[in-house]
């Protein structure tokens, strides 16, 4: 008791001589500052501007921070509900710097404080140095101005500091960076390909079922006039809802020298299976819902999908196979394709981002874990992912690889523990790999063999759910596909 009286003695001390700071002409201004703080409103605007303005790198650093930002001011909520600690006495404070209203909650911690610091934190994880030094200077504002104005007590603006901090960790851990989008992943050089600059032998196939929203026909005509406007030579193949894609991209890859596909993973995917089978170099334009494989390759708009074709630079990467199917980036069994298929049962009727928060909480009430033999081994699987390549991010759904050429598979399975199965098994996704305990394994093969005994036996692959044989196997095709690629990429 004598340490915090002692404490709370310095608090007071450090409080008046901050509220003795400054001149009687900027005192105006300071209520003005304060209250514009409140409701978050400063970091929603900023987080809009960066995802309107900004390209996929900083939309995330947007999310993530935001996300920091509401997390820690429910936090400092939590915690100023359990402190009760009073208002500091402001009547020394001038008038004309004491914020409009008052503030009748407790003083510890500031919740201000720790928004604008969850805030920053969540920015500085990957933005600019640049915007990273203006936000943190911004935080840093908001706490003085809070003792500044009599508000807070030095000791509340610490306390929202630290559950700011602590905020954005939590938030990093969720929404970590993804440097391939900026870099792109190593791939094995291929040269230069012999093409017209004008697409004269091109065939590229759009996909608008790739796009989500309620959209998808001008997300489509935007692309055309794209490609047609890059391209006016190449042959453009629009797709119906009645088309089979795997029929259509054996046809357009048949016929011409290069295919482009435009779309998500399941459409790359297939394009990628109608290259193979005909030896064409595949330019991929990211135009659908997720678009991994596009943007692992440093692909992350369309406009810079045709700027790497105008360099005429080829790669060649990796390719997965199960089952006789391709993937390009995972092939998964266990829950996740059930929760595919129900995502795509709801998907045109309330968009499929909801429709994936809604299969995602059905998975965790309702599935239960795949009896299966993996590599002769029985196993209870809850969910497990077969990566092409190696993933950086661990016992979470794989985000970000480094390398489309390391001739490994990247074998996640996650099993059920008992007691409480799928309490545990939701722990292990969210506490990540440290704190899985033996329920998770992870490792780097060459070859994987699968055996599930009951039917269903489904298995996605790049997002797409199919059933499989009571015995699969995975392998690798090494360096076996040829694709466009920034510069920088062939690393």
């Amino acid at each position: 008791m004598r340490i915090l009286r002692r404490l709370q003695r310095i608090d007071k001390s450090v409080y008046d001589r901050v509220t003795r700071v400054g001149t009687p002409r900027l005192d105006g201004y300071t209520p003005q500052f304060v209250q514009a703080t409140d409701h978050m409103a400063p970091w929603m605007m900023v987080s809009a501007t960066l995802a309107v303005t900004g390209g996929p790198r900083l939309r995330r650093t947007a999310l993530r921070a935001i996300v920091a930002a509401g997390l820690a001011n429910a936090t400092a909520s939590g915690i100023k509900y359990l402190a009760r600690r009073p208002r500091p006495d402001s009547s020394a404070v001038p008038a004309a710097r004491f914020p409009y209203r008052a503030y009748l909650s407790s003083s510890f911690p500031s919740g201000h404080t720790a928004a604008a610091f969850g805030f920053a934190g969540g920015v500085a994880a990957d933005a600019p140095k640049s915007l990273a030094g203006l936000v943190t200077a911004l935080a840093g504002t908001v706490g003085f101005s809070r003792v500044h104005s009599g508000v807070h007590y030095p000791g509340d603006v610490l306390g929202g500091m630290a559950v700011g901090l602590a905020s954005a960790m939590v938030a990093r851990a969720f929404i970590p960076p993804r440097p391939e989008l900026v870099h792109g992943a190593s791939t094995v050089p291929a040269g230069e390909a012999d093409v017209d600059p004008e697409g004269a032998g091109v065939t590229v196939v759009l996909n608008p079922r790739s796009a989500d929203g309620a959209l998808p026909t001008f997300s489509m005509s935007d692309t055309t006039t794209r490609v047609a406007r890059q391209l006016p030579r190449a042959r453009i193949m629009p797709m119906s809802a009645d088309d089979d894609i795997l029929e259509v991209m054996e046809k357009a890859a048949r016929d011409c020298e290069v295919l482009a596909v435009s779309g998500g993973d399941g459409t790359v995917n297939a394009g990628a299976t109608a290259a193979l089978a005909h030896d064409r170099p595949l330019l991929v334009l990211p135009d659908g819902t997720l678009n991994n494989f596009a943007r692992t390759l440093g692909l992350t708009s369309v406009d810079i999908a045709l700027r790497a074709f105008a360099d005429r630079r080829l790669a060649r990467v990796d390719v997965g196979e199960v089952d006789g199917h391709v993937f390009l980036n995972t092939s998964s069994f266990g829950s996740y394709p059930h929760m595919v298929e129900r995502r795509d049962r709801w998907a045109h009727r309330i968009g499929k981002w909801p429709a994936f928060a809604w299969a995602l909480w059905r998975d965790l009430r309702e599935v239960r874990p795949t009896p299966a033999l993996v590599d002769g081994r029985s196993a209870k699987v809850w969910w497990a992912f077969v990566g092409n390549c190696r993933y950086r991010t661990h016992a979470r759904v794989p985000g970000m690889r480094e390398h489309l050429d390391d001739g490994r598979l990247d074998v996640r399975v996650l099993c059920a523990r008992y007691p409480f199965p799928r309490l545990r098994a939701l722990m292990d996704v969210l506490l990540g790999r440290p704190l899985s305990g033996r329920g998770y394994s992870e490792r780097l093969v060459e070859s994987l063999t699968l055996a599930i005994p009951s039917q269903p036996r489904l298995i996605a692959v790049d997002g797409e759910v199919m059933q499989g044989s009571p015995t699969m196997s995975f392998h690798k095709r090494p360096a076996a596909l040829r694709v466009f690629v920034p510069a920088g990429s062939d690393r």
